[in-house]
């Protein structure tokens, strides 16, 4: 087999870490190279393990010899694995390097293993001939860190599953997400960085704070999420040694009244304002100085008191409660604090192309999805909704399928992970069961027979990663701003049709309290506005796959012939 790369692995003599050749022999070419040219390393030990890259491979050796928090003399790194080649060069070498860190990182997620780089927040642009430095060098290089114990998955397609993975900011990143970062970075400010579901806010904002962090060391950063996400950002920023940021809600970040250099906000559409019908425990930020309640302020006035520098993620089509501040009002804030506003066209969360109905786009798919609720009215192939009905049988491959029960969304997950076990794969709903197994375990909120039956997610705040959440159905709570691989949406007796082809929500069959509008104060455009907005978040959560059951049959069968399937 033709190899692109040379790679040679040296044992690291205890005492004084000398370099002694393991396995190959060491020619005088070899020599050179380590004296004087481009190199990718890979230090590793029982405990820790390291990824660089560097010019000068012997003299950067001496150098981390001396250096107090490597200390090689004591036995830290056992081994080191070496790699050049023709495909590592001056433009590769930072990417090969991130790359390799974003893997092992998510590689040794969950394991006793210390990964020693600290981020340097760079972001990486692609360039010609980025593929072929993957496919040539990354990935065989992979296979031999692996044969040789270095690390632990042999198959990059496993550990390109991880939420580390996902979000890592030491990711590789499309030039027009490269721009927004280093303009903000270069010009700081208040940004209002807006864009549909997908269109990559999330890896905008851990890759922005990375950047920051570095351009600014001495900086406190302060990240805002929602509370299903608050242990994974956390995880993400110390897994990577990203230091001077602090991953919260905006709830107690305003509450510590603490001054941030940079606060970025996640999913700030769902930042809130005072409402009567609000959680009341949650409700004092809202007092004045008097103990009063004043009406005119929110979250997002209060965190921008806190920085100068306030960068939002957001998406109108996402709020989907009474207490989520309107959009004129968020307009009207960010117009008179002047705030740069950056538009995300490009989706990048869903998956079609590898698919065997790849003739179609994700924005086939999200356009359709809005178009159907009725959100916007946006050109859509609707083919990506028709194709998994070709055939004798309906093809799980397809992107996209309708089905007749909410047990043949579990068999859906289940076919999946057959071909792709360790994805992230979720069963999720309206809000249109009581929640009556959060008080008594032994019962059951959803009910198709006796021996279908689920309970609602046991719990918001890291569903995802909650032991039996595989086989619960999470609501709109758990799974707002996560990714999954395969998805399946209970589109549920809160949303239907009228015979003139009206979305419309029915306000009795969603059971969210603090979701409804108070009897004095009820809003009907607002209300169908926030049940559509609702299945809009559950129906793109997917990037490789979705499946749908409707509980109403009546909308279940305007979808079918508004998308052309009968």
């Amino acid at each position: 087999m033709r190899r692109n790369f040379v790679a040679k692995e040296f044992k690291i003599k205890k005492g004084d870490g000398k370099l002694i050749p393991y396995h190959d022999k060491i020619t005088n070419r070899d020599e050179l190279k380590l004296v004087t040219g481009d190199i990718i390393y890979v230090y590793h030990g029982n405990k820790n393990i390291y990824v660089g890259q560097t010019k000068h491979f012997k003299a950067r050796h001496a150098e981390h010899l001396k250096e107090p928090n490597h200390r090689y003399v004591d036995g830290k790194y056992l081994e080191v694995m070496i790699d050049f080649g023709k495909l590592i060069n001056q433009q590769s070498l930072d990417d090969i390097e991130k790359q390799l860190i974003t893997y092992v990182t998510s590689d040794y997620d969950g394991a006793n293993m210390i990964i020693d780089n600290n981020t340097s927040g760079n972001t990486s642009e692609s360039y010609s001939g980025k593929d072929d430095v993957f496919f040539n060098i990354v990935k065989p290089f992979w296979q031999i860190l692996y044969e040789r114990g270095y690390v632990r998955h042999q198959s990059l397609t496993d550990v390109q599953k991880s939420i580390l993975f996902k979000y890592s900011p030491f990711n590789s990143l499309p030039k027009d997400k490269v721009s927004i970062i280093n303009r903000i970075a270069n010009d700081p400010g208040n940004y209002l960085i807006q864009g549909l579901a997908g269109t990559g806010k999330t890896v905008i904002l851990t890759n922005l704070a990375a950047l920051i962090n570095k351009k600014f060391p001495d900086s406190k950063i302060g990240i805002v999420v929602k509370s299903n996400w608050i242990d994974t950002g956390q995880k993400i920023f110390k897994s990577y040694n990203v230091n001077n940021i602090e991953v919260l809600s905006a709830l107690t970040l305003i509450r510590s009244q603490r001054h941030y250099d940079f606060i970025i906000v996640d999913e700030s559409h769902r930042l809130r304002r005072y409402y009567s019908k609000g959680q009341h425990m949650t409700m004092d930020i809202f007092k004045d100085a008097n103990g009063n309640y004043d009406k005119d302020t929110n979250e997002l006035k209060l965190l921008g008191e806190l920085t100068n520098n306030l960068i939002l993620m957001y998406d109108p089509s996402q709020q989907i409660r009474p207490n989520d501040i309107p959009k004129l009002d968020y307009d009207k804030y960010t117009r008179t604090h002047h705030f740069k506003k950056i538009t995300l066209k490009t989706e990048y969360r869903i998956n079609v192309s590898n698919q065997s109905c790849n003739q179609y786009t994700s924005e086939d798919f999200m356009n359709g999805i809005l178009t159907f609720l009725q959100i916007d009215s946006l050109p859509f192939n609707k083919g990506i909704f028709t194709e998994y009905l070709k055939g004798d049988q309906p093809n799980y491959d397809c992107y996209f399928g309708v089905v007749n029960s909410i047990s043949e969304l579990f068999e859906y997950l289940d076919y999946n992970e057959n071909y792709e076990p360790g994805t992230q794969n979720r069963v999720m709903a309206g809000y249109t069961r009581k929640w009556i197994s959060k008080k008594d375990k032994t019962q059951y909120d959803w009910v198709e027979s006796d021996n279908s039956k689920w309970r609602w997610n046991s719990g918001n705040k890291n569903w995802l990663n909650k032991k039996n959440s595989r086989n619960e159905i999470g609501s709109i709570h758990a799974v707002q701003g996560i990714d999954l691989n395969y998805a399946g949406v209970i589109i549920s007796n809160d949303i239907t049709v009228t015979n003139n082809g009206k979305i419309i929500a029915l306000k009795d069959n969603y059971l969210d309290t603090n979701g409804k509008f108070k009897k004095d104060d009820f809003d009907e455009t607002g209300f169908n506005s926030f049940i559509k907005n609702i299945y809009y978040v559950l129906l793109t959560r997917g990037i490789n796959g979705v499946r749908i059951y409707f509980e109403d049959e009546k909308l279940r069968d305007y979808f079918e012939r508004f998308m052309g399937i009968k």
